[in-house]
């Protein structure tokens, strides 16, 4: 599985970051009730999560990496 929940903690910080970065790519920002949720549930929906990767992209100037975030299924 994937760790999105420390995921979003460590690439993008705290729930009110997730808006931030859209905007200031100027892209359409997700629902803020929305995001929390993605904190709380440990999942971003797949359209979301595809979107979230490409701002961090720009924001960072290099794509962000994933395999730390894969865990074991048991």
């Amino acid at each position: 599985m994937f760790a999105a929940r420390r995921f979003l903690t460590d690439k993008v910080g705290t729930p009110q970051h997730v808006p931030v970065l859209f905007t200031l790519y100027g892209m359409k920002a997700p629902n803020p009730e929305a995001v929390q949720k993605w904190y709380s549930r440990g999942s971003i929906p797949g359209d979301w999560f595809a979107a979230l990767l490409c701002v961090l992209e720009l924001d960072r100037g290099e794509p962000v990496r994933l395999a730390e975030y894969l865990e074991e299924v048991a």
